[in-house]
């Protein structure tokens, strides 16, 4: 069934690129040419065939390209870990700026499911750059754990403002 799907793509495909093989279907393109070029040449019959065959090869292969691109674009790892393992086979060691949430796992290791996460501070999470905020959630997630929770609680342990702050105001006083 797959290979009907696939056959489907590629033939919608192809007709979306059809102007590749229109004109040789619709005009004669060495007719054009003694027309401008004012000369008189025969041309055999399997030229204008090799011709149509070419503009098809062109439209299936411009087809196949972007097929395959949006295949590759959708086989993309889910997250920095498993993107890294696919592309060296094994799990990546624990970035420099992630230390401070995972201080107790060992420098040379690489990174595990089981490894203890700690909660990052609001001055650390202000720190990091949204790429970097971005792996450490799907860390996070990775471990089987919920980053909301993490950021919940990060959220909590910001000050917060005193009550009745807004309501003093600045007044000098008047010096006579």
């Amino acid at each position: 069934m797959e290979i009907l799907k696939s056959l489907r793509f590629l033939i919608i495909g192809v007709f979306k690129r059809i102007y590749w093989i229109l004109p040789t279907l619709i005009l004669d393109p060495f007719e054009i040419a003694e027309k401008l070029l004012n000369v008189s040449y025969d041309v055999p019959q399997w030229a204008i065939w090799i011709l149509f065959a070419a503009g098809w090869v062109v439209a299936i292969l411009l087809t196949y390209h972007e097929l395959r691109m949006q295949k590759v674009a959708l086989e993309q790892p889910p997250n920095w870990i498993d993107a890294y393992k696919a592309r060296h086979g094994k799990l990546p060691l624990l970035p420099d700026y992630l230390r401070p949430v995972c201080e107790s796992h060992p420098i040379d290791q690489p990174v595990s499911k089981d490894m203890e996460l700690k909660t990052p501070s609001g001055q650390l999470w202000n720190s990091w750059k949204p790429t970097q905020q971005e792996e450490w959630r799907q860390l996070v997630e990775w471990c089987g754990k919920n980053p909301e929770d993490y950021l919940a609680h990060m959220r909590q342990m910001l000050p917060k403002t005193p009550s009745g702050v807004e309501r003093i105001r600045y007044r000098p006083h008047d010096q006579h």
